[in-house]
């Protein structure tokens, strides 16, 4: 480098070389160093301004750190640097006389320790914001504003751990290497690396939580005089190589070290942060019902479980993981996916939630993954109920009856069956449906849901079709009766047309049973050829095919009837005029049906001959001809003899219906009569005097005839 501060390209290829060689050396015999780059452009040589600029702390392994010039300033190496490097150096490697001398330019250059103010290493700084530094490593930086397209050439710093101080200013920040022709032997690498002052030491801090014992575990390889540490809370100083502190809140505290070795003092801080250790609030089990499969494998989100762990706590400052075991969970390895398939029914699952900015505090809880098994709601076939007689087409179902329909097969111990109007009302589990539900019109739809006993988030809804059918009626029908000479094999048909009535017979079955119990059970129906051997009440059923246990039962008396004797019937009667002849059996249900067409069992003649009547009862059928003759004894008597010897006493004319009588004596006097007269003179008058012996004369008018009958009679005492 000239005067000016110019740098040729040749100079700057060489200097990179010289640079990246000396690197190397250092950093091979002394591993503390850190390695880094360092940029700067070429100035413009006609100014005198300088960059602002400073030196702060820390940087790693080789960053990249940019110096580069104000447009129209004088360079930051040429200006500044030289200017400052007796205030800068002090221990006379790059004096007269030194090491270095006449063989290239080297700088070692650091920040100040400004408090207030400039120093003389920064005369000309125009802004003077430089960071207090808490550790012995330096880096550049630039607070200039844009240089605007001046070239940058890249170089080497290094830097040391511990750099001494003198003057007031730190060195053994770095050490810039530039100018041709650069060479380095093994006396000057070592003569420089013994000017930056270090203690091969550092230290790790474990136990960062809150409540914890600190643990400070100090690694060196140099002989350790002393060591003093403040933990920088107040406490009292420790003189331990590895101490511990419990500190007493949450926060940063800046923990200053001084190591004594070999007669050097190496003081360096560090901040350290105590962390809270998080709340790992009780979870409740992580239910879901399974699918359909039922085969206890879901797929969980785990994220769910994350506010009932956190609580009040923050999510930002706190996270949560998952693991399958505790020891994964305590070692912080294999975490859970948060979407996440169990791999058995209630599995363990431990969620481990820490310090986001410190992992190691951290609290551990546990809970389940429960699968809890999904019910089917099985269809079910139409509930059908028979109406009553009323057939109003409302009726109360026993729901129940349905539930192991709805379940087909499922425990009812795991699974309960509930009823509802609606599905919103199944869904909801509002307005729950008695078991005795009672109808509002024929045909209804109501919901049948199958939820789980233990969690009833699990749940599944059919329909039910709850139908009123009409209920039957059976007629009744009259007693039959089969003729003792008719065949004794009965057609039941017969009888469906009268027990069935209007009803339409489509849906209707009718069937004969010889007892109540069979009929009800609907067992040992007859066939329809029915032997009849004697006197029995058939039960007819009549069910509609549609309903359960829709029916109705009547019953029908079948009897063998034996008919009362009749034979020829023949009459004696002195006049034919409006007599009656009765054929009158004396059954109540028997019907009669005469030649002349009259119905009645007596019928009104006029003359004598024979009469047929046509006799039934129920369907049996005679006849029997009843002969009408005049007696033999139809004469008017011709004298009385009225002696009380119960001969002839009386003037009987009985048979005759005699409307009225008058006797005469023989002079023509009237000395009796009478009328609707049958056999009560017995020689009497009508004062009731005993009349003489002698022939008397009659005369009769009859009911029948228009005609009286006349003659004489004689009375004999």
């Amino acid at each position: 480098m000239d005067d000016s501060g110019s740098v040729s390209f040749s100079e700057r290829q060489d200097m990179e070389a010289s640079i990246q060689q000396l690197s190397n050396q250092i950093f091979s015999q002394n591993p503390l160093a850190e390695i880094g780059l360092v940029q700067y452009g070429q100035p413009n040589a006609s100014s005198t301004s300088q960059p602002s600029y400073y030196l702060s702390y820390p940087f790693t392994v080789n960053p990249t750190i940019s110096i580069p010039d104000n447009p129209g300033g004088n360079n930051l190496i040429q200006d500044v640097l030289p200017n400052s490097i007796n205030t800068m150096i002090n221990d006379g490697l790059f004096t007269t006389g030194g090491a270095f001398e006449n063989t290239t330019s080297i700088f070692i250059f650091t920040d100040a320790l400004i408090d207030s103010g400039c120093s003389s290493v920064l005369t000309n700084c125009s802004s003077c914001n430089v960071p207090a530094l808490s550790c012995g490593y330096t880096y550049l930086t630039d607070l200039s504003n844009s240089l605007g397209g001046i070239p940058i050439s890249t170089y080497r710093v290094i830097s040391s751990f511990n750099p001494g101080t003198a003057d007031g200013i730190q060195q053994g920040a770095g050490v810039l290497i530039e100018g041709s022709n650069f060479q380095l032997n093994s006396t000057q690498i070592d003569l420089l690396t013994d000017s930056l002052i270090c203690i091969d030491a550092d230290y790790d801090v474990f136990n960062t939580c809150i409540g914890d014992t600190t643990q400070f575990t100090l690694t060196t390889s140099d002989p350790i005089t002393s060591a003093l540490w403040d933990f920088g809370d107040g406490s009292p100083t420790s003189s331990d190589l590895n101490p511990t502190h419990t500190f007493p809140a949450l926060g940063d505290y800046v923990i200053t070290l001084t190591l004594t070795s070999n007669g050097e003092v190496v003081t360096t801080t560090n901040t350290i942060t105590i962390s809270d250790i998080p709340v790992a609030n009780p979870i409740p089990d992580y239910i879901l019902c399974d699918d359909l499969s039922n085969d206890q494998i879901e797929q969980f989100d785990l994220t769910t479980r994350d506010a009932f762990i956190l609580g009040s706590q923050s999510a930002a400052d706190f996270t949560i993981s998952y693991f399958a075991n505790f020891t994964d969970a305590d070692n912080n390895q294999n975490a859970l996916s948060t979407n996440y398939f169990n791999t058995s029914n209630n599995q363990d699952i431990f969620a481990r939630i820490y310090n986001t900015n410190n992992p190691d505090c951290y609290s551990i809880t546990d809970f389940k993954l429960i699968v809890d098994a999904q019910p089917i709601a099985n269809p079910v076939s139409d509930f059908i109920v028979c109406d009553d007689d009323t057939n109003d087409g409302i009726a109360t179902f026993d729901l129940s009856n349905i539930d192991n329909e709805v379940l087909a097969g499922q425990s009812a111990t795991t699974f309960t069956v509930v009823y509802y109007l609606t599905n919103v009302d199944a869904i909801g589990d509002n307005n729950p449906l008695p078991n005795n539900y009672t109808t509002t019109s024929a045909n209804q739809i109501i919901y049948a849901k199958v939820f789980n006993t233990s969690n009833t988030d699990c749940f599944a809804i059919t329909t039910v079709n709850l139908i009123v059918d009409v209920k039957p009626v059976a007629n009744p029908v009259p007693d039959f009766i089969n003729c003792e000479n008719d065949p004794s094999l009965i057609n039941l048909n017969q009888f469906n047309t009268t027990v069935l009535g209007t009803q339409n017979s489509t849906d209707l079955v009718v069937t004969y049973h010889t007892s109540e119990a069979d009929a009800i059970a609907g067992l040992n129906a007859l066939s329809n050829n029915y032997q009849l051997d004697q006197t029995t009440t058939l039960y007819i059923k009549v069910e509609n095919t549609i309903g359960i246990g829709c029916y109705d039962i009547t019953t029908v008396n079948l009897s063998i009837f034996e008919f009362p004797f009749l034979d020829a019937k023949t009459i004696e009667d002195c006049l034919p005029n409006n007599y009656n002849i009765n054929a009158d059996i004396g059954v109540t249900n028997a019907t009669y049906l005469w030649d002349s067409g009259e119905t009645t069992a007596a019928i009104n003649v006029n003359s004598f001959g024979e009469y047929n009547v046509q006799i039934t009862i129920g369907n049996c059928t005679k006849n029997q001809t009843i002969t009408f003759v005049k007696a033999n004894n139809c004469n008017i008597p011709q004298g009385i003899s009225p002696n009380d010897d119960t001969l002839n006493d009386f003037f009987d004319i009985s048979y005759l219906e005699v409307d009225n009588i008058i006797i005469y004596n023989r002079y023509g006097t009237e000395v009796y009569s009478k009328a609707n007269y049958a056999k009560e003179w017995n020689g009497q008058s009508n004062a009731g005097q005993e009349l003489p012996t002698g022939t008397y004369y009659y005369v009769i008018k009859t009911k029948t005839d228009p005609k009286p009958l006349t003659g004489w009679v004689y009375l004999a005492r």
